[in-house]
């Protein structure tokens, strides 16, 4: 039973990692692209616009989804029911949006935040829909459905944001990015996920739901409710281009983060639901998933501080040279997230939404007084950088004291299991980023700088046998071709075929 669970689990990992991998290549190709043709104020607008849209989707979306895969026997009318309250509340937070738009608008002195919000909020009406849908999918573990959705998806909205670029659509490049992409991949589920809504509707059952997803919600609220508060400060205070260079900053590290580490908690609180009762089980899936994690993300974000000028003057133009200190500040707080992310989809399968509730009013109390501090009191973008980033380690301690009272998962192996895979990267980076004193040519140093970063990374990891890549390779084992190299390979690591 445990045997299948896990190959279950690795086939769901394959799957997510390949979606989330596709969707971040075509993100950043696209970004990298539109970030050349459009200007910083473009990408201001729609950073305002995107916090409105994004803050009203967690009521669609926050808490619904989650509740579904927590329980264990969730059936059609569980399903029907939570589709019909998350269809219910996304039409009256687009009428809030509609109605709201000229004064957000008044608010930050550009105009053009009516249209943009009016059209770019429809995507609320077909986030309920997707929550769903996505709900469905990860509650069993379908995910190769979700990874063709998601590719097409994908493709598609990147042709139409850079041909709208191309054309000189400016701002709307991006609306018309955003909205082909949740169409498209509702479109495509609808077609190959094996539910469809129907009327159906039971107020008992939906108050079960409700009494785990408001905590869910909550959670998420909080989460997002420093995040945008930064921006919207931020977009007021300081205009649409500093807003501008702050979000190019977190938005490669968000990339990488969120498209890898979002992969593994939709396939770990599935699995932690369903094995909720085995804390030894729970226990170790949060060690091999925040392990695994920390291998894969460390050396991209570390190596990313590394790189960031080099890749921000050759990737994204001399023009965007201002977000470079937020990308290095804004990488080190990304970096904890593997960590937090396992922890916090842990205990919530748990069904302690209660306790992340309260880490994360206790975070963002800690945050947004650092947020104060960092525009009344040193007015300075650069320094609400640094806010963040400190913010983000309390919520570490915070998590590291509750998932060892949780599920016994003490200190020195939560340490142990992250260790060795930032030291390996911190050395990488160190190594790749004294090149930038012995080579003049920017284009040159960046290809150098990424040959070498993957090449001390690959040895380093297979010389010192480290957990991740052991994994990996034995999950790989019996397609790899039987050749002496490869042989002496698995032979070193220990990996039978």
């Amino acid at each position: 039973m445990a045997e299948v669970a896990n190959k279950s689990i690795v086939k769901s990992l394959f799957w997510t990692y390949g979606e989330k991998l596709s969707t971040q290549f075509v993100s950043i190709l696209v970004t990298i692209i539109l970030a050349r043709l459009l200007s910083p104020d473009d990408y201001g607008v729609i950073s305002i616009v995107m916090v409105f849209i994004l803050f009203c989707d967690i009521f669609v979306t926050g808490g619904f989804g989650q509740a579904l895969v927590q329980k264990k026997d969730a059936d059609d009318l569980d399903f029907n029911s939570m589709f019909i309250c998350s269809c219910v509340m996304s039409l009256l937070l687009y009428g809030v949006i509609f109605f709201g738009a000229p004064f957000i608008a008044d608010f930050y002195e550009r105009p053009v935040i009516v249209p943009v919000l009016r059209v770019l909020g429809l995507r609320l009406i077909v986030s309920s829909f997707n929550t769903i849908q996505q709900a469905k999918i990860q509650k069993s573990m379908t995910f190769k459905k979700s990874f063709f959705a998601t590719a097409v998806a994908t493709l598609l909205s990147a042709v139409v944001g850079v041909i709208l670029a191309y054309c000189g659509f400016g701002v709307w490049a991006l609306v018309g990015q955003y909205l082909v992409s949740i169409f498209a991949v509702t479109i495509a589920l609808a077609r190959i996920c094996d539910w469809s809504p129907r009327l159906q509707f039971s107020w008992t059952r939906s108050k079960l739901l409700i009494n785990f997803g408001w905590k869910v919600l909550l959670t998420t609220i909080c989460f997002t409710l420093v995040n945008d508060f930064r921006s919207l400060v931020v977009g007021k205070k300081f205009g649409p281009g500093d807003l501008a260079f702050y979000d190019q900053g977190q938005k490669f590290p968000n990339l990488i983060v969120t498209n890898i580490n979002a992969s593994i908690g939709r396939v770990l609180f599935p699995a932690f639901s369903n094995r909720q009762d085995d804390l030894a089980y729970v226990k170790q899936l949060c060690r091999k998933g925040i392990n695994l994690s920390t291998f894969l993300l460390a050396p991209l974000l570390i190596g990313l501080i590394a790189v960031a000028d080099t890749f921000v003057e050759v990737i994204l133009t001399e023009k965007w040279i201002p977000c470079v200190f937020y990308m290095r500040m804004l990488t080190l707080m990304f970096l904890v997230r593997p960590f937090t992310t396992t922890c916090h989809q842990a205990i919530m399968a748990l069904g302690r939404s209660d306790i992340t509730l309260k880490i994360m009013v206790v975070i963002n109390v800690i945050a947004l007084i650092l947020l104060c501090i960092a525009l009344f009191v040193f007015n300075s973008v650069p320094m609400v950088a640094v806010g963040s980033v400190l913010s983000e380690l309390v919520s570490v301690i915070l998590f590291m004291f509750y998932i060892k009272k949780f599920v016994g998962y003490t200190y020195t192996e939560q340490v142990r299991d992250v260790l060795p895979s930032l030291v390996l990267s911190a050395i990488m980076g160190s190594a790749i980023f004294g090149l930038s004193f012995l080579v003049a040519d920017k284009m040159m140093l960046f290809i150098v700088q990424l040959g070498i970063g993957v090449l001390v990374y690959v040895v380093g990891s297979t010389v010192f046998k480290m957990s991740g890549v052991v994994f990996i390779l034995g999950k790989m084992s019996r397609k790899m071709p039987r050749v002496w190299f490869v042989d002496k390979l698995l032979a070193y690591l220990n990996i039978a075929r």
